[in-house]
């Protein structure tokens, strides 16, 4: 991992703790843990809120993850499209590639692949996305 992926990860962990998610890597995934890792969620909460607990049991996890993140900083078209596997396998409501360092090159290539998925909530973003939200919500 270089500096700008540890830094990316840092911000969204940041970002979602402040809108009041239960944020963690993929491990709150319970059985789909194994199968994908992203590095940043942003969890529901789910304990003691009983109709939405059973849902979240069906993964085997007291947690549904809401907004699911791959920062990509080397990766190139075999590693994004590992990355975009990842994402589908975590079954957030919405998943985000965001492309930091060399990988921002592939952005043209990303969108096209993305679009072949056109079932799955998935947004690309760039550094810029990431420090306008994280500068506006600690503003908030």
């Amino acid at each position: 991992m270089t500096h700008e992926h540890i830094e990316y990860v840092k911000k969204l962990m940041k970002i979602g703790e402040d809108l009041g998610f239960y944020v963690a890597d993929g491990r709150k995934l319970g059985k789909m843990y194994h199968m994908a890792n992203p590095d940043c969620v942003w969890y529901y909460d789910c304990r003691g809120k009983k109709p939405l607990l059973k849902i979240a049991k069906g993964d085997k996890s007291n947690y549904l993850p809401v907004v699911a993140f791959e920062v990509a900083d080397s990766e190139r078209e075999k590693g994004l499209r590992g990355s975009l596997m990842s994402l589908q396998l975590t079954n957030a409501s919405a998943s985000i590639i965001v492309l930091v360092g060399t990988a921002a090159k592939y952005k043209s290539y990303l969108n096209k692949l993305v679009g072949r998925y056109s079932s799955a909530r998935i947004r690309i973003w760039t550094e810029s996305d990431v420090n306008k939200l994280y500068a506006s919500v600690k503003t908030t």
